[in-house]
């Protein structure tokens, strides 16, 4: 067994399946790694070379069967139910919705039926049997979505079924139906607006195109359906459903993403690569398995599949960007400016090129940062509330960089369009704490940050960093105590609570502090400084210098983690 396993993480390492001579449990092991690190291509070669010794094992049939559809070979797929549901399980219900899905695809409506009908009830079938029935039924000529009331993706495809069937009366209450179901998500609420907008009644696709916008209010083909609703112009923009397999297709991409939501990532595979097989050009599929597969740390798939956008799509210019995103968190930064170079370039895209100022502001290259932020700037002009956070990235590199007067001007141009952003708050308030200057307004500033985001440990150390600044070292303990419990190992916020420490006279604890942050620093300066200060403790001198060698971002964005990064950056926008 120990051999198996060494023979299997050596194959895994290399990419190179060797199932080839090992053994079946090795093949196995391997298999199921595979499958874990989400590599399905893989995992599929070992099982295949497994069932040559164990072709008629029910449970390795069923694996091997659901690993070709989400590697996307549909015909070993297919063949494999074949044989599961003719010599083992004649009700698997998973077999048979494979099946369903090939038959739909040949057009052979009856033999869809005839699947559908043999599923058992319950699990998998709960939520998509009435779908796959109900367009079995429209396939067939008749309509019946008696069983799609439950829930707004079930009203959601009877209005579709209805609209296909000719059968526009009921679309109207459907519609109503559909808007008085709880929790319903922005592209529930975005799809329903679009069958407003479809069948005349604009002002309700108004209303809701600006409640689905509130999701996702960077989304460009959001943006432009509302425009158009707003105009009062009908539009055809709904996902009209003109074949029963496209319809299909649509219900398996909603399980699909139901699924996504839940973190069900590889049933959420399967589903979303049968939605592909019906629809080859349902692009939000494609979106769907690249955000899969990125969540699972296949970057290459996830590019790929971003790139699959074609480029006169509305998406093209977002997945595009994604792809960027990618390829920098792989710290591959040249790749992703070549990217996006493309994009400025070929489709002016001023969002590319803010990207790419970003992408040099991350790996702290703030010349070329401002570069790409000063470029963007010029094409749009005098800089707007759709791109106030200009100002504030750009600012940061400004400080970074040393001009403090240009830092200071942009963070101040942000702040009047965010007064109340936190983390613009933070940033100019620990800025001028940091230099001595506008005291009173610093902490008045950091006091209103720590309010709106009271468990960001930065902005709780800038908060203690102020008091410390103003000399007032018995009120910047408590907070530089909580920042050290909310970031226990973030060096320069244990650096800060050792000096307030050894102000108030607790000498013993702000060495032991002060060692922490030695070693959890990888800053030769830093390091260099609280080795002195082991030595001689915290004189007046050092303390003034130790102060003023700091700089806001130790409490900012800017030195967060890559997820924080985006989720600032999230807020900016």
């Amino acid at each position: 067994m120990e051999a198996d396993m060494a023979k299997m993480a050596a194959a895994i390492k290399a990419h190179v399946p060797s199932y080839e001579g090992s053994s079946a449990s090795g093949s196995y092991l391997s298999g199921r790694f595979a499958q874990r690190n989400h590599d399905w291509k893989t995992a599929g070669r070992y099982i295949d070379y497994v069932l040559k010794k164990h072709a008629a094992n029910p449970a390795l049939l069923k694996r091997a069967m659901v690993l070709a559809v989400g590697a996307g070979d549909y015909q070993r797929a297919f063949e494999i139910a074949s044989i599961v549901t003719e010599k083992h399980e004649q009700d698997n219900a998973l077999s048979h919705m494979f099946l369903t899905a090939e038959a739909f695809k040949k057009k052979d409506y009856q033999a869809a039926a005839n699947h559908i009908q043999a599923m058992p009830e319950g699990g998998l079938s709960m939520f998509i049997m009435p779908l796959l029935y109900s367009w079995s039924s429209a396939s067939l000529g008749q309509y019946d979505v008696t069983d799609l009331t439950s829930n707004s993706i079930h009203l959601y495809h009877a209005i579709l079924i209805a609209e296909f069937m000719g059968e526009t009366e009921a679309i109207k209450d459907m519609l109503k139906r559909s808007l008085s179901v709880s929790e319903l998500g922005p592209e529930d609420v975005e799809r329903i607006a679009d069958i407003y907008a479809h069948i005349g009644e604009t002002q309700s696709a108004v209303t809701l195109f600006e409640q689905a916008l509130n999701f996702d209010p960077e989304n460009a083909a959001l943006q432009t359906k509302l425009e158009t609703a707003r105009r009062g112009e009908k539009s055809d923009i709904f996902v009209r459903i003109k074949t029963p397999d496209q319809g299909v297709a649509e219900a398996f991409y909603d399980m699909a993403r139901l699924l996504t939501q839940d973190y069900s990532d590889e049933s959420a595979r399967v589903f979303g690569r049968l939605a592909l097989y019906l629809s080859p050009e349902h692009i939000r599929v494609r979106l769907l398995l690249a955000e899969i597969a990125a969540r699972n740390e296949r970057f290459d798939d996830a590019i790929a599949m971003y790139k699959d956008i074609r480029t006169d799509d509305a998406n093209f210019l977002n997945a595009r960007r994604n792809a960027a995103d990618i390829l920098h968190e792989q710290k591959r930064s040249r790749e992703a400016i070549a990217e996006l170079e493309i994009l400025v370039n070929e489709h002016d895209d001023i969002d590319a090129l803010i990207q790419i100022g970003t992408i040099h502001r991350l790996d702290e290259n703030f010349k070329d940062a401002i570069k790409a932020y000063n470029q963007a700037t010029k094409k749009i002009g005098t800089i707007g509330k759709d791109y106030w956070h200009l100002h504030y990235m750009r600012g940061m590199c400004y400080e970074q960089d040393g001009q403090w007067e240009k830092a200071e001007a942009d963070l101040q141009a942000a702040l009047d369009f965010q007064p109340e952003h936190p983390y613009i708050l933070n940033y100019l308030g620990y800025a001028w704490a940091d230099q001595g200057e506008n005291l009173q307004t610093a902490l008045e500033m950091i006091e209103k940050a720590v309010e709106l985001r009271p468990g960001d440990g930065y902005i709780t150390d800038s908060l203690g960093w102020v008091y410390f600044r103003m000399g007032r070292y018995n009120d910047a303990v408590p907070y530089l105590e909580q920042a050290v419990e909310l970031m226990p190992y973030d060096p320069t916020i244990n650096d800060h609570l050792g000096d307030a420490y050894w102000k108030v006279g607790r000498k013993l604890e702000a060495e032991f502090q002060w060692k922490r942050a030695k070693n959890h620093s990888e800053d030769e300066t830093l390091i260099l400084a609280l080795e002195q200060k082991l030595i001689d403790g915290l004189v007046e001198t050092q303390s003034v210098k130790q102060a003023q060698s700091s700089t806001p971002t130790s409490n900012t964005p800017m030195n967060n983690s890559a997820s924080n990064e985006a989720a600032h950056a999230t807020e900016m926008q």
